[in-house]
């Protein structure tokens, strides 16, 4: 913007020589300081719609100017389509990686839900074998039990058959004795034959001295249980009332 410069000329009073004081006389009208400026008009400022010659610019720099800006707004624009097309396929890639992730959450979540099952299943299944492993102990004890009872009557058996085997061994000794004497008259006349002995029983009571006296005489002695079981005494001698000298 063009500026008007105002050129003026001052003119300063020259100061009076030093003499005695007097009083200042009133200042005259010649004396004053403006009055060398010229009172000339003042230029007029240009238009606005108007340039000074020395402010126009040439044509081309003002072309050049114009298609530098334009090439700015061209590269502008390029960079903000560039980042603009990278925004949507980093949102695309984004999505895409959003659902990859939501679908493999939904995998992983089902997968869980599949191993709760199955160990909810393995729970159950390990109560139910817990529950028969101890029931089958308990039938085992009492199986145990029962066998015990059995063994021991079996070893109750066991004893019964031997004693029976015992005394079917000795009938059979005194059949085969029996058979002996039947066959050979092994025992006198009056005496009888029990278990490979001839014995004679008496019909007169006496004494324990007078049975054995008598006995003596007879080339023999008091029936003596010697290793003879109670149970293989004679009947006659175990019988109810029956009073004989043993020993």
């Amino acid at each position: 913007m063009a500026q008007s410069v105002v050129y003026a000329d001052l003119k300063f009073a020259t100061a009076p020589p030093l003499t005695a004081p007097a009083c200042p006389a009133a200042p005259d009208e010649d004396d004053s300081p403006y009055e060398n400026m010229p009172l000339g008009p003042v230029p007029a400022v240009p238009s606005p719609g108007r340039w000074p010659r020395r402010w126009r610019v040439p044509a081309g720099l003002l072309a050049a100017s114009l298609l530098l800006l334009l090439v700015a707004t061209v590269a502008l624009g390029a960079c903000y389509w560039q980042v603009t097309r990278r925004l949507q396929d980093t949102s695309q890639e984004h999505a895409a990686e959003q659902g990859r992730l939501s679908q493999e959450v939904s995998a992983r979540e089902q997968s869980l839900e599949q191993a709760r099952l199955e160990l909810a299943w393995a729970r159950a299944e390990l109560q139910r074998a817990w529950r028969e492993g101890n029931s089958s102990r308990l039938e085992l004890g009492s199986r145990e039990a029962e066998l015990g009872r059995a063994r021991q009557e079996l070893a109750v058996l066991q004893k019964e058959m031997q004693e029976v085997q015992e005394e079917l061994r000795a009938s059979e000794s005194n059949v085969s004795s029996l058979r002996a004497c039947v066959n050979t008259d092994c025992c006198p006349l009056g005496w009888v034959l029990y278990r490979s002995k001839c014995l004679f029983i008496s019909v007169e009571q006496k004494t324990w001295w007078d049975s054995n006296y008598d006995c003596r005489r007879k080339s023999a002695q008091l029936l003596v249980q010697g290793n003879w079981p109670t149970w293989t005494m004679p009947h006659f001698v175990q019988a109810h009332g029956a009073m004989y000298w043993v020993g």
